[in-house]
């Protein structure tokens, strides 16, 4: 059992054993050994070894002004799309010797708000940001933090930070304009509150692009109510003639697929089902399914190497990197 009363080893106790001066021992803990000899760097080396010396990280901070933790900020974790962006970018800082930290906020722009304001007040390097508003001015106006920020899968108008985005527009008309020279030209959307996201924004306005009927489901997901959703999608699928569900996020379609298949809701002959999505679920759910896949993954290492781009001092960063969608039919 271990004496609960007995100290820390300390900087001064190393220096004291090693034979050597406290600011030795700091050179030696920063990696700074150019200028000091073999058998002093292992005096210290065997010091720490024999007391099992704990390195104060914040200090250590201090001295380098900097933490080597980067803050990723997700719209929501419950999303299989977040999760995938969070590990693309950890892929890529964790090579470079950075920690990355995530924080959700949950659909809650309240929640976002205080996050940020956190993020203000500790030592990261950098943050990779999922905004849940496309209002620049309301996002700036929080993070007042001077340092690299990398925007991903948003598109926050007249924001000085660079941005990894998908085609969205582009991937959602082509995608409905190949349903709708099959007969499937009435759509019914299932979308999250669109008005508070660009890539909502963006995907709906090219399904408006090439869809001639369009009816919309829109869920608040801060006071979601499953039951509510179902029979308005069920109403809007149930009508006469052939209809394409289009879902803008996998979520919906994972939550309510299930449920419309096995109560006979839709059927290959009549409706056509669709979505952004990025599992191989979909279509196991629904074999007929034809989805567009983002690469969230892929975006998250692009971020997170334009992130480390700017944490080196690297200018003429790319204002937008698109990695684009691809239609799987």
């Amino acid at each position: 059992m271990k004496d609960a009363s007995k100290k820390r080893p300390t900087i001064r106790d190393v220096a004291k054993v090693a034979d050597v001066s406290v600011a030795t021992v700091s050179r030696f803990l920063n990696g700074k050994t150019q200028k000091m000899s073999d058998q002093t760097a292992e005096r210290i080396r065997v010091a720490i070894k024999k007391m099992n010396y704990v390195p104060n990280s914040a200090a250590r901070e201090m001295a380098r002004n900097s933490s080597r933790i980067i803050a990723v900020l997700a719209a929501n974790i419950a999303d299989y799309f977040s999760v995938e962006i969070y590990r693309g970018i950890s892929s890529r800082v964790e090579e470079a010797g950075y920690i990355s930290v995530l924080l959700n906020s949950g659909s809650s722009l309240t929640h976002e708000r205080q996050l940020l304001h956190s993020i203000n007040q500790h030592g990261f390097d950098g943050l990779v940001f999922q905004p849940l508003t496309s209002d620049t001015e309301q996002v700036a106006g929080e993070l007042t933090r001077d340092f690299p920020v990398v925007v991903v899968d948003r598109d926050l108008p007249r924001s000085t930070w660079p941005k990894v985005v998908t085609d969205n527009y582009e991937a959602a008309r082509s995608t409905t304009e190949y349903f709708a020279d099959q007969g499937f030209q009435r759509v019914v959307v299932l979308t999250s509150t669109i008005e508070l996201a660009s890539t909502r924004i963006q995907r709906f306005q090219g399904i408006s692009q090439a869809a001639s009927t369009i009816e919309t489901i829109e869920i608040d997901e801060n006071n979601f109510q499953p039951d509510a959703v179902y029979g308005a999608l069920k109403k809007a699928l149930s009508r006469p003639g052939k209809c394409l569900l289009f879902a803008l996020k996998e979520r919906w379609l994972l939550e309510f697929l299930p449920r419309l298949m096995k109560e006979h809701v839709i059927d290959e002959a009549r409706t056509a089902v669709t979505g952004f999505a990025d599992t191989a679920l979909i279509g196991s759910i629904c074999p007929y399914a034809k989805v567009v896949s983002q690469n969230p993954f892929l975006m998250g290492q692009r971020a997170g190497e334009i992130l480390l781009q700017m944490l080196k001092g690297k200018k003429n960063i790319p204002e937008e990197s698109v990695i684009k969608a691809q239609f799987k039919h």
